[in-house]
């Protein structure tokens, strides 16, 4: 296996020092916590045990990055309905306008509390069921307390602060959060994969050299090139706390090959370059965004779209791909799109293509294979109008006119005769096709993605 030749510790103490909580920030975020926790010991029933969980409980968090997320622990004793219902009212209570606080329903795989505190943090009040066995497993979050117990057991001080280390480049890199806007590394699975290799250098060393498919077994260690059928995946790392779980399930293809690469770029030059991402401000966006646009001499489309007002891990996949669908049926009239991707802008979707400039009056269609079908009299007769044919080897052409002449009239023609129909949670109506110019209020949302998906 490669190794690293320059001693790259001198340069994980410089990030280190960046992106690690002080002694003040932890002191702050604990006196928040158990302030959090002992105001809700005073709202939950005497029989619900209360847990600090999350990286906070684990000492992973990032610097300035500390939302806190205390746990519920319901008797299974009671059903499903009963602790839901009991964990909303018990996380509404805790939410104290008299403190400046407010709350928001979200959703996992049942609905929990989120209660914005004055101070800028947040935290998650979420039921959950007490147990002992992953067994006796009802709901996913039910893993979670055992989670901490175990990365509390099994990292030193020394691999908490790697792993920050390992959250900080992913996150850099836009493939830190399992989330589905990112499908990448959740804080568990960075704390897992450390616990695996021992440390982060030992870990880019092996990233460095994957070839999926793999999977990983971190409890003893043991790895296997040939990926478990029951999971599907081609990247699996089993959950030491649950056998039948793989924590990397959320992980792209795309988030893991960027993995790869970022690790062989850090073997072969290591540097701090590579765990700092390209920074800019709200200001900057809208003149580095032309700037782009300038230098590549490339159009830039933005289609807005109507989403739904349910939460991003809802609206997104179906965002994505609406954005998918729009660059294929560009893609389908002759046009070449170089990137497509979809952005939310607060509580609007956007979906941006990037094209080149050219203008189709005509072009080419390309038509049947003479000797292997008998299809060749109707591909004439419908382009008997064109400006002619053109053989090339066995195989037919029609020199005809293109439908649009530009990209801006392929989707406004689409969008304005729903030729595209939306989706569910991302409607087309009444979406409206930009060109020529960028939105300012929607130049840093797009300038953010731009530099995500051109990034390494």
């Amino acid at each position: 296996m490669k190794k690293i030749k320059t001693d790259p510790n001198k340069i994980y103490e410089k990030i280190l020092k960046d992106i690690k909580p002080n002694s003040e920030e932890v002191k702050s975020i604990t006196a928040s916590a158990n302030t959090l926790m002992s105001r809700l010991k005073n709202i939950v029933d005497k029989n619900v045990e209360l847990r600090v969980a999350g990286s906070i409980a684990r000492g992973t968090n990032l610097k300035g990055n500390a939302d806190i997320d205390i746990f519920m622990l319901f008797s299974n004793k009671i059903n499903r309905h009963t602790l839901e219902k009991m964990g909303l009212e018990y996380g509404k209570r805790l939410a104290n306008k008299k403190y400046g606080e407010r709350y928001e329903i979200k959703y996992a795989e049942h609905p929990y509390v989120r209660v914005y505190l004055k101070t800028g943090l947040r935290a998650d009040i979420v039921p959950a069921f007490k147990i002992e066995n992953i067994e006796d497993l009802a709901t996913a979050v039910d893993r979670t307390p055992l989670h901490t117990d175990f990365i509390n057991t099994h990292l030193n001080a020394k691999q908490r602060d790697e792993v920050r280390l390992l959250k900080y480049l992913l996150k850099s890199h836009f493939i830190y959060g399992a989330e589905s806007k990112t499908s990448g590394f959740s804080g568990y699975l960075c704390e897992i994969l450390i616990h695996h290799f021992g440390s982060i250098t030992e870990l880019l060393n092996w990233f460095s050299t994957v070839k999926p498919p793999v999977t990983l077994y971190p409890k003893t260690k043991e790895i296997e090139y040939k990926c478990e059928k029951r999971f599907g995946s081609n990247f699996v790392v089993i959950d030491p706390v649950d056998p039948n779980r793989n924590v990397a399930a959320a992980v792209s293809i795309e988030a893991l090959a960027r993995l790869v690469l970022i690790s062989r770029m850090f073997i072969e030059h290591p540097s701090t370059s590579i765990f700092y991402g390209k920074g800019f401000s709200s200001l900057e966006s809208k003149s580095l965004l032309n700037k782009f646009l300038k230098d590549t001499k490339l159009d830039m489309f933005i289609i807005t779209v109507n989403l739904a007002d349910k939460s991003a891990d809802v609206t997104w996949p179906q965002l994505r791909k609406l954005s998918t669908i729009i660059s294929d049926n560009v893609k389908k009239y002759g046009f070449e799109t170089y990137l497509s991707f979809p952005v939310i802008h607060h509580d609007k979707g956007l979906v941006v293509i990037l094209s080149n400039k050219s203008i189709l009056g005509t072009r080419l269609f390309k038509g049947p294979e003479i000797f292997e079908t008998k299809s060749t009299s109707d591909f004439i007769t419908k382009h008997s109008k064109s400006f002619g044919f053109v053989m090339k080897g066995g195989t037919i052409y029609t020199l005809d006119r293109n439908k649009y002449a530009s990209v801006k009239d392929a989707l406004s023609d689409m969008i304005k005769n729903k030729k595209i129909h939306g989706r569910k949670d991302a409607s087309l109506n009444k979406s409206v096709v930009i060109s020529g110019r960028v939105p300012a209020r929607y130049a840093f949302s797009i300038y953010a993605e731009l530099v995500k998906q051109l990034g390494i």
